[in-house]
C-alpha cells in the first residue's frame, strides 16, 4: 500500500511542473492556490500534454526532446500512482495503480522504440481518467467544503462542553 501525499507534497510536485514550463509565474501561482484536487487535474493535463510533444519529438526524431517529454510524462504518471488513496477505496486504487504501471510500462517501451502509437496508446488510456476527474471536480469540492464546515462544528462543539 502507497502511502498517502500530503497536500504540500502534491503542491511541491505540482510545482516541479509548473516550473518546467518557462517558469510561468502565472502557472506558479495557479499551482499555490489549487486545492488537492485541482492539482491533480493539472499533474493530468501535464502528462498528456508531455506524452503529445514526446510524439511531437518522435515525429522529428528528435531523440533528446523524446526523451525528456516522456520521462516526464512517466515522472507525472508515478506521481499519479504515489497520490492514490487506497484507505479509501481500495479497489478502485489499486485498478488506477494497475493502469498506472502499464501507463509507465508503454512509455518506457515507446521510449525504447521511438514508438508512436505506443504514447498515442498510453493518452487513449489516461484521458478518460483525466476526463472523469475532471467532471468530479465541483462535487469533490462542495463535498470538502461541507465535510471542513462538518469538523469545525463539532470541534466548536466539543470546545463548549470543555
Amino acid at each position: 500500500m502507497r502511502k498517502a501525499t500530503t497536500l504540500r507534497q502534491q503542491q511541491l510536485a505540482a510545482q516541479m511542473y509548473s516550473s518546467q514550463i518557462s517558469n510561468n509565474k502565472h502557472l506558479q501561482t495557479e499551482v499555490e492556490e489549487a486545492d488537492p484536487h485541482k492539482l491533480i487535474e493539472m499533474l493530468f493535463s501535464a502528462i498528456v500534454s508531455h506524452m503529445q510533444d514526446g510524439i511531437s519529438a518522435i515525429e522529428r526524431d528528435d531523440s533528446a526532446s523524446m526523451n525528456k517529454w516522456l520521462t516526464k510524462a512517466q515522472a507525472g504518471v508515478n506521481e499519479l500512482r504515489i497520490s492514490l488513496r487506497h484507505d479509501l477505496d481500495p479497489e478502485m486504487a489499486a485498478n488506477l495503480d494497475n493502469l498506472y504501471e502499464y501507463i509507465g510500462r508503454q512509455l518506457g517501451s515507446a521510449k525504447a522504440g521511438k514508438e508512436t502509437a505506443l504514447v498515442e496508446e498510453c493518452i487513449q488510456l489516461i484521458t478518460p481518467v483525466k476526463d472523469a476527474w475532471t467532471e468530479v471536480g465541483p462535487e469533490a469540492r462542495q463535498f470538502r467544503e461541507d465535510l471542513e464546515r462538518q469538523i469545525a462544528a463539532d470541534q466548536a462543539e466539543n470546545n463548549g462542553n470543555s
